[in-house]
């Protein structure tokens, strides 16, 4: 059976590396990443939402047409992303991407993970690769609580928030793995964890 796992955040909390260290350190499973990254019609409200709806809807069918291919992926970024810049940035709700995730979510139950890691804001910003448009800690505050509520708004059945904080990359992708544990990819046991709130 597939597995999916997406990956959530801010800038700046880690998605690449924990990306890179599932999939090393889950070795008996091959995965495809995949890097959702910004869209071109940020400037467009219209075409924007028309390319975002069919990009999604397309992300979720492709989890359909691979569940029984033994074809897992993890995604870097995803629909979630939608619904806290949106409001922020393009001055509309992107809510309407957890109506896109209902259609498809049932169908991949015990196949779909949903990893959303977070910080606090000024340690965020510490961390700045110069690749971030940030501004100041109250943006940064901003899309932290926004993942938060994402996260807490996605119906994907298996999920699991962590708070960094001071954490290394090693020790957060081992909670990581421990949520991705043999015995839950094999029975897709449902957990949903929130760690260090």
């Amino acid at each position: 059976m597939s597995k999916f796992i997406i990956i959530e955040g801010t800038d700046n909390t880690g998605k690449d590396t924990q990306q890179n260290l599932i999939i090393k350190k889950v070795n008996d499973l091959v995965f495809q990443k995949l890097h959702y990254s910004s869209l071109p019609f940020k400037d467009d409200k219209e075409k924007h939402i028309t390319y975002s709806q069919k990009l999604y809807n397309d992300m979720f069918k492709l989890m359909i047409l691979s569940k029984d291919k033994d074809i897992n992926i993890i995604f870097n970024r995803s629909h979630l992303g939608e619904s806290v810049y949106s409001p922020l940035y393009r001055e509309y709700s992107g809510d309407y991407v957890f109506d896109i995730e209902k259609q498809y979510v049932h169908s991949l139950r015990e196949e779909l993970y949903l990893i959303t890691l977070t910080n606090d804001p000024h340690t965020i910003l510490k961390r700045d690769d110069g690749l971030s448009f940030y501004g100041n800690e109250e943006e940064v505050k901003a899309e932290v609580d926004g993942f938060n509520r994402a996260h807490r708004l996605s119906k994907i059945k298996n999920k699991l928030k962590i708070h960094l904080g001071t954490m290394s990359a090693d020790e957060v992708s081992n909670i990581i793995i421990d949520f991705l544990s043999h015995e839950n990819l094999i029975t897709g046991a449902p957990k949903q964890l929130n760690l260090f709130e």
